[in-house]
């Protein structure tokens, strides 16, 4: 080793790399690193020697000192980019990757690198193009790079490649987090069943599992069945007693079930196990606020707005503006609202555009004025689907028909999502190839429908099934294709009420419910949605009841006869005592759950006008749908 670099310097160097062991020379890394005389492979072997032993800040000194001796050495970048990932700086890793010319790049051992980095640092399309290149040449590939691809996939929003990624890494022995992932891209997909099957053959494995309980207690709640999910969330609160996230969810099953003392005792039991669990604070505001103590529930989300986890975050804030409304202080509950779904749609992962709501719903007015087909018979005649506009009274009109002795309501299972699913993983469009399908792929579709509804269905001898899931209103060509006999009620609110209470409610986002966060969104969105009813209804005769929110409040027994009629019913008094009915039904899962429970109230009743500064433009917008729907007179 030529050059001025002293002996007994050049000696320490010497001897580490001849014997393995790089601590002789430690001492000297700062003047062999600035040495013109030692040459960047030198710098490299005894970096690799400081990061065999752990000591990484030292060889990611000893390899930048070698990268600028040699800045385009492939050796030199990959395992730079390999002690920055092991330093937690995965952009530094992708910016010295990102040097590598192509060839290196596809090299599988580099490609698996640049994904786990890209990941890391939210370049996912480039990790999905790297996980690409890296099956393509290694073959599907290991459980852990299975899953990493997945989980890309996922955040950007492509959920059935997503799941095939996690599906390849579970049948390859991947542990319960792909598992639980799996779950909830099915979820995703609007594939609860396959979920719920998924997590319990798990747990034929693992029993007492709490964090695949708590799993599969979230996914019974996403398909709307309240009252499983509260089953298995106390299984998992019995195998593991101080699991925070277990008590967490136990106490906001219990809130939206309107069991307030059982949230608040859940609540504190989740803060005693760990007491900075943010969504156990969340559930004592929601509680406070419902007993009649804004001012309590304000002072407690205050105690957690600054503390709280990104995905609690946006919630506190929804809650904050909900305790404000109580206290009747409008400008500000207004004020936030729109600070917490800004703050919602911004944390968003993938991100949600109504756009592509919107696009759906284009595809199938066009559909509608194209004249779309019917099935053929009376198939469907069991079955009543009550929809309308989110927030527009179906939960209210859901009670008052389950308490007839002759029908049965299925609460906002997204059984026709499903079927939905079922068709474009066939490799058919939706809506655009719906006249094309088949009497086999009809009848599978049907037969697959009745599979699903049939697991929530407890009566015998009822009448009618009631599908109520209100967005399916702009799925009447679908259902009335597969099901021609099929009944609609169409629940109707003043439509200023219904776009100021969805843009005032934390919906689960999706495209649909994106549109939700401006007053403009949503009244875009209500315009389009019956846009696509109104263009199927003009077109195709459907056996369809109006029934308006405010005619139900004003006259219950006159609006449950029209309905009896309209199915060809005997009239029961028991629909007239919905809310004693609800409270034996178990756990409702909607934002209107806990209000069902109580009779007839009617402090919701043109609770617009409250807010008439900024609904006045809304009010203007949506002129044409309050002049159709019979609300014009009642705003003079």
């Amino acid at each position: 080793m030529a050059g001025p670099l002293p002996p007994k310097v050049r000696g320490a160097l010497e001897t580490a790399l001849k014997s393995g062991n790089p601590a002789g020379a430690r001492r000297f890394h700062e003047i062999l690193a600035k040495s013109p005389s030692v040459p960047a492979a030198a710098l490299f072997r005894l970096a690799m020697l400081e990061a065999g032993a752990g000591g990484f800040p030292a060889a990611d000194r000893l390899l930048a000192a070698a990268s600028r001796k040699a800045p385009d050495d492939p050796r030199i970048l990959v395992n730079h980019a390999q002690v920055r990932l092991a330093l937690d700086d995965s952009p530094g890793a992708l910016r010295l990757l990102d040097r590598l010319p192509e060839q290196v790049r596809s090299n599988p051992s580099v490609a698996r690198l640049i994904g786990d980095a890209a990941l890391s640092t939210d370049r996912l399309e480039d990790a999905v193009a790297a996980y690409d290149r890296l099956a393509a040449a290694d073959g599907a590939g290991d459980p852990a790079m299975l899953t990493n691809h997945g989980t890309a996939l996922r955040r950007l929003g492509r959920f059935e490649a997503a799941a095939a990624k996690f599906a390849q890494a579970v049948q390859r022995g991947a542990g319960r987090e792909a598992v639980i992932g799996l779950a909830g891209l099915y979820g995703q997909l609007n594939r609860h069943d396959r979920a719920v099957d998924l997590l319990y053959a798990q747990l034929q494995r693992t029993p007492d599992d709490s964090a695949l309980l708590r799993q599969l207690a979230s996914t019974h709640r996403a398909a709307g069945d309240g009252g499983a999910a509260q089953q298995v969330i106390r299984r998992a609160v019995l195998v593991a007693p101080q699991d925070a996230s277990a008590l967490t969810l136990a106490a906001e099953l219990a809130e939206n079930a309107a069991d307030l003392v059982s949230a608040d005792l859940w609540a504190r039991r989740a803060l005693t196990a760990a007491p900075d669990t943010a969504g156990a604070g969340l559930v004592r505001a929601a509680v406070a606020r419902r007993r009649g103590d804004p001012a309590a529930g304000l002072a407690l989300v205050a105690a957690w707005i600054d503390r709280a986890p990104v995905s609690v975050h946006h919630l506190l804030l929804f809650e904050h503006a909900r305790c404000l409304e109580a206290e009747k202080r409008t400008d500000e509950a207004f004020a936030a609202f729109a600070g917490a779904n800004a703050q919602q749609v911004a944390a968003a992962r993938p991100r949600r555009d109504p756009g592509r709501a919107l696009a759906q719903l284009d595809a199938l007015i066009a559909l509608h004025r194209a004249g779309p087909p019917v099935g053929d018979g009376d198939d469907g005649a069991d079955l009543l689907f009550v929809v309308g506009f989110p927030r527009s009274g179906t939960t209210l009109l859901d009670q008052v028909l389950d308490a007839h002795p002759e029908i049965e309501v299925i609460e906002e299972r997204p059984l026709i999502a499903a079927m939905i699913a079922d068709i474009t993983t066939s490799g058919k469009r939706y809506p655009e190839d719906l006249a094309m399908l088949t009497a086999a792929e009809i009848g599978d579709l049907s037969r697959h429908y009745r599979e699903r509804i049939s697991d929530h269905t407890k009566r015998n001898g009822v009448r009618y099934t009631v599908d109520k899931m209100p967005l399916n209103m702009v799925h009447a060509a679908l259902i009335r294709r597969v099901f021609p006999g099929a009944r609609f009620i169409l629940a109707l609110r003043h439509p200023c009420d219904v776009v100021l209470s969805c843009f005032m409610q934390n919906f689960v986002l999706n495209d649909w419910m994106a549109a939700f966060a401006t007053l403009e969104g949503a009244a875009e969105m209500y315009g389009a949605a019956f846009a696509a009813w109104e263009s199927y209804v003009a077109t195709v005769p459907t056996p369809a009841l109006t029934v308006r929110y405010e005619d139900v409040v004003a006259d219950l027994e006159r609006e449950a006869r029209r309905i009896t009629d309209f199915l060809d019913l005997p009239f029961d008094p028991t629909m007239l005592a919905f809310h004693e009915h609800a409270r034996t039904r178990g756990v409702l899962a909607t934002p209107s759950a806990s209000q069902v429970t109580q009779p007839i109230y009617r402090t919701a009743l043109a609770r617009w006008r409250r807010y008439n500064g900024v609904m006045a433009p809304i009010a203007a917008r949506l002129s044409a749908e309050i002049q159709r729907y019979g609300y014009a007179e009642e705003q003079e």
